[in-house]
């Protein structure tokens, strides 16, 4: 078992500035969490805490049941990839991730019941090899770092984190510095490398993209506090406020100020003149709440815009500003008579080429929203009007 338990910690630096606010979480057995935020959110704090490489404020760290506060990194059964490698630059590939291993001199119990202390030269020189088979560096275990690409450094690093028994794998932001194309092709891997290796995965990383496609869950942190815990599907289709629904989801969601009016029973929004009505399962939810007409901030992804062919009650009338060809869709970067800007996002293969060519700065672009879709905010407080994706269970009374 390779649990993690997070309970009210915190991280106070001198100076009374709090980095992490009373941080919460279980993580469960061979779960892939994800840390993501902005800079200066906490969630590189808060995975160094779990290391043992900063101190803990308040509150406890648990592995396997066991709070870890006071051990050393190295007692703590933890396996962690840095930003920026932190490569020996004058060792070999094969001795950088030979080097925890040689390291460790702890007792160990091997299947036959032997007890040893450290790693035998041939079991060092199998757990390498098969680590560099996997990752698929084996041609480069007898050159040195300055003699590999930004990629080839980085499995370098997952290596010789791969090589140690641990219970936890950390990885601190490990493919912010490579490029586009790399960054693409070690996600990939490292969804791979999770299957093979098959233990507990704490994940730090700014680029949204990356949470989504790697998490099982995302905690996403702002300004030290969690913001919302969530699968990708829920954080991105249920946001919990209107930080999270800007945050997941490129280009950002649109957000609108306007009003939610209840005719019968019946929910329209009215944007910039606009009467759209609300659909499918979040018009039943705001019944269920009895959500009264009042204003909001109405959060719309350019995705679920929908280009009109005229104008009608339902539509808005925009202009188009900008077209930025995207390959497989159009973002139309358009504004309303209001002056308000808004992004569309078209798959181009809703377009015929006649359609894409006469989308041009300066043409009338009338658009509507999809209403089983939309999302709706409070203006003071910003939190979803249809409440939390995980409300708390009631407590039973004692």
């Amino acid at each position: 078992m390779s649990t993690v338990k997070l309970t009210d910690v915190k991280k106070v630096y001198q100076g009374n500035v709090t980095a992490v606010h009373d941080f919460n979480l279980d993580i469960a057995d061979k779960e892939f969490i994800v840390f993501v935020g902005p800079s200066g959110c906490g969630k590189s704090t808060t995975l160094r805490m779990v290391a043992g490489l900063e101190e803990i404020s308040g509150g406890t760290v648990e592995i396997d049941g066991e709070v870890v506060n006071d051990l050393q990194p190295k007692d703590r059964h933890i396996s962690m990839v840095f930003q920026n490698y932190a490569l020996y630059p004058h060792l070999t590939v094969f001795e950088n991730m030979a080097f925890p291993l040689r390291l460790d001199k702890s007792i160990r119990t091997l299947p036959d019941g032997r007890q040893v202390k450290g790693f035998s030269h041939d079991e060092i020189y199998e757990r390498v090899t098969n680590a560099a088979e996997i990752l698929g560096i084996t041609q480069y275990l007898t050159r040195k770092p300055r003699a590999l690409s930004g990629g080839q450094r980085q499995r370098v690093a997952i290596g010789r984190a791969m090589v140690k028994d641990c219970k936890v794998f950390l990885m601190d932001e490990p493919l912010s510095n490579l490029d586009a194309k790399l960054r693409n092709q070690m996600r990939a891997e490292i969804i791979l490398l999770r299957k093979r290796i098959n233990t507990t995965f704490i994940y730090v990383t700014h680029d949204q993209t990356e949470a989504m496609t790697l998490g099982d869950r995302i905690v996403i942190m702002k300004d030290g506090f969690i913001m919302q815990v969530g699968t990708p599907s829920e954080v991105f289709d249920k946001p919990d406020n209107l930080f999270v629904a800007e945050f997941i989801g490129a280009p950002k969601m649109n957000t609108i100020r306007t009003n939610l009016v209840k005719e019968g029973e019946h929910y329209f929004v009215t944007p910039y003149g606009a009467k759209i009505p609300v659909t499918g399962e979040k018009a039943k939810k705001l019944a269920k709440l009895g959500v009264p007409s009042k204003e909001i901030i109405l959060g719309v992804r350019p995705e679920h815009i929908v280009l009109a062919k005229k104008s009608g009650p339902d539509t808005i009338r925009t202009t188009l500003l900008v077209n930025e060809m995207m390959g497989s869709e159009l973002h139309l970067h358009v504004v309303t008579d209001d002056e308000a800007q808004l992004v569309v996002r078209v798959p181009t293969i809703h377009l015929t080429e006649e359609e894409r060519n006469s989308m041009v700065a300066g043409k009338e672009v009338y658009i509507t929203f999809e209403g089983k879709v939309m999302h709706f905010f409070d203006p003071e407080t910003e939190l979803s009007l249809l409440g939390p994706a995980h409300p708390e269970e009631p407590k039973e009374d004692k």
